[in-house]
């Protein structure tokens, strides 16, 4: 039988939702659904007060390192490591990036899954005359835009009926809609109707079929009502997901699946019935490879790279240093010496009765044992936990008197309102280690904190820097085509991604569309992957010379220069084993609850992130090493809350607007 989600990005996403009623001071927080899956930012109307980002582009010698791997200069011994987070090892042979250089610099050394391969496709001579030569990018006007292929014409053809979902013509998308994220979205205040939604999914699709290469196919998606209920035991949920994946397969015969369901069963039967899925959040490597090349990641880095990035900031940032931002003298050096550090996971609860968090837990505790934390409490809090507010001051209880100076949750958006809430009425102010994980590191949630205690919250947010909206690739691009925003304003910005990647794997398939080429392109190929289909250990040959595929993509186009946008890459570019996440790097960052301007969805009000350095983001191994400075504004270049402008290398480039494919389809 199919296990329940085996990582915490997922259950938040589907089981958050049945704690509704049980959470009722809380209403608003129960949008995880529409945040944890999110990756760009809210909804336009930058506030005056908002800080801007400026100064410099990049901050000390921190830039990625150069060569094949791109991504650190360590042994990439990390594979095993990696493995062993999914099987609960502790140990492992991956080390913790140890960089030794400035602040806002180091070099990065690694033994960890950093320096792979790395296989990019260059710039391709090609006669299309929407490749942008210089770049070898397609001439769009973003920096996520995919590498340029052949010009192609009907007369050449593109193979008919290559693969299920797929004809001459036609290429079948299939999307639930799921009256739970019904009630998620009207709970978060979002108030569009799925008439909107669907325009505003119709409308992105004749953008990119105008502006990518999909070789005379057309994307259909078909809408089917999911019988997924949140509120169904594990069993049934098992079978509300398997039947909905047997429909997407069998009765509307997709190529791709778009959105989950709640339980590993709608991934298991897709991948048995050869259903591409883009659909996951953050699950952990080992599910990826399982599903290989069939699931695929459209947000944080896979939890196995999350633990590895998060464990690097904190051994070479916070423990060697005494502590300092509690909230009372008595746990603040020179009372304190060294920091004591509690670390909190997702437990089962009477709503939820799954350990399987407790694997990855204890892989993350091995980290940074290795690296000499004292770890004085190892505590998993009950996820989805009806008895919240009580569990959460017994908690508090112990860690006050244990004497934890800093603590870090790994948790939902919702466990810290009670955490926070808790520690305050015991008149304990520690440290809070912002882990990032699973939209704790959205200032939607943040708010939602005890801000006396969030105010002492620093560490590593793996979202994109937020920007305003206006300036984000899911407006811009829509703004380009239609001259206005999308119709669908509160949910186009988490729509947006799965257009973007599924679009860019259509146009590096090639012609000839299976998911074997969505994910390694047509022959002749460059490299090998690091692990075959469906978990095996035989890799096959990858990332066609002309149609790459998506493990021979890496963006933005100039990533090295980057400061805020994120790296997307998939495949071994960055790891040593193939990555089937998106997002690739983090950021640090540190919460001002007095700083005013948009949340994450655009509610105006008080705490913002501020992002350091810039907003500047590294990849794993190549963290700034050394005591940062948390909580100052007077850093060269200074953080930022939102940026209301785009440093220059993050700008997309001007291009004028001009219809390239299918300008006979709908709209034209």
């Amino acid at each position: 039988m199919p296990g329940p989600r085996r990582t915490l990005g997922e259950t938040t996403l589907a089981d958050v939702a049945k704690a509704f009623r049980r959470y009722q001071p809380f209403l608003l927080a129960v949008s995880a659904l529409l945040l944890v899956v999110a990756f760009l930012p809210g909804k336009p109307g930058p506030s005056s007060s908002t800080k801007v980002a400026g100064g410099s582009a990049g901050i000390g010698t921190g830039g990625p390192a150069t060569g094949a791997g791109g991504a650190g200069s360590g042994s990439g011994t990390g594979a095993s490591a990696a493995s062993s987070a999914a099987n609960g090892s502790v140990g492992g042979t991956s080390g913790v990036g140890v960089g030794s250089g400035p602040t806002g610099g180091g070099s990065g050394a690694s033994t960890g899954p950093s320096g792979g391969s790395g296989t990019t496709v260059g710039s391709l001579a090609t006669k299309d005359p929407f490749c942008d030569q210089a770049s070898g990018r397609e001439l769009l006007p973003t920096l996520y835009a995919p590498p340029c292929v052949p010009e192609w014409t009907p007369a050449q053809g593109n193979g008919g009926n290559t693969y299920k979902g797929v004809t001459a013509n036609s290429i079948t998308v299939a999307v639930p809609i799921s009256q739970q994220a019904t009630e998620v979205y009207a709970l978060a205040n979002d108030t569009d109707s799925q008439q909107q939604i669907q325009a505003g999914n119709a409308n992105y699709v004749n953008l990119f079929e105008h502006h990518y290469q999909t070789y005379g196919r057309k994307v259909n998606l078909a809408y089917y009502n999911s019988s997924y209920s949140p509120g169904d035991s594990l069993a049934q949920q098992n079978a509300e997901c398997q039947s909905d994946a047997t429909k997407v397969s069998d009765q509307i015969h997709a190529l791709v699946s778009w959105f989950d369901c709640g339980t590993n069963a709608y991934e298991n039967t897709l991948v048995n019935d050869g259903v591409v899925c883009f659909c996951t959040v953050s699950v952990s490597e080992s599910d990826y490879l399982q599903w290989a090349p069939y699931v695929w990641g459209i947000g944080e880095p896979d939890e196995t790279s999350s633990y590895l990035m998060r464990a690097e900031a904190i051994c070479n940032d916070v423990v060697p240093y005494p502590p300092q931002y509690a909230g009372e003298a008595d746990l603040n050096a020179p009372l304190k010496k060294q920091r004591v550090f509690g670390l909190i996971w997702p437990g089962p609860s009477s709503l939820d009765d799954t350990d399987v968090y407790q694997a990855g837990a204890q892989y993350f505790l091995g980290l940074l044992q290795k690296c000499g934390a004292n770890v004085k409490d190892f505590a998993s809090f009950p996820i989805i936990d009806p008895n919240g507010p009580a569990d959460a001051t017994n908690m508090m209880a112990k860690f006050k008197s244990d004497g934890v100076t800093t603590v870090i949750p790994v948790l939902d958006p919702i466990d810290p309102i009670f955490l926070t809430d808790a520690a305050t009425h015991q008149a304990y102010s520690p440290e809070w280690f912002n882990s990032g994980s699973a939209g704790t590191d959205l200032s939607h949630f943040e708010r939602l904190y005890d801000q006396t205690q969030w105010g002492h919250s620093f560490g590593i947010g793996f979202a994109p820097d937020q920007v305003s909206a206006n300036l984000s690739d899911a407006y811009h691009m829509y703004n380009w085509e239609y001259g206005s925003g999308p119709p669908d304003a509160g949910t186009y910005q988490d729509n947006y991604p799965f257009f973007l990647w599924l679009f860019t794997a259509l146009q590096l398939a090639g012609p000839d569309l299976t998911p074997y080429h969505m994910q390694c392109g047509e022959p002749p190929y460059t490299s090998t992957t690091k692990e075959g289909a469906k978990g095996s250990s035989q890799g096959v040959p990858c990332v066609g010379k002309v149609y790459p595929g998506l493990f021979g993509y890496v963006g933005p186009s100039d990533w090295q220069q980057r400061v805020t946008n994120p790296l997307y890459a998939f495949g071994d570019a960055f790891w040593s084993y193939d990555f089937y996440n998106l997002i690739n790097d983090g950021t640090l960052i540190w919460w001002n609850p007095t700083a005013t301007g948009p949340d994450t969805y655009g509610a105006q009000g008080a705490g913002e992130n501020e992002y350091m350095f810039g907003g500047k983001r590294y990849l794993y191994g190549r963290f700034p090493t050394g005591n940062q400075p948390w909580f100052s504004t007077s850093t060269n270049p200074p953080p930022f809350t939102v940026a209301a402008t785009l440093p220059a290398p993050d700008q997309p480039p001007a291009v004028p607007y001009k219809c390239y494919y299918l300008c006979n389809s709908p709209g034209y």
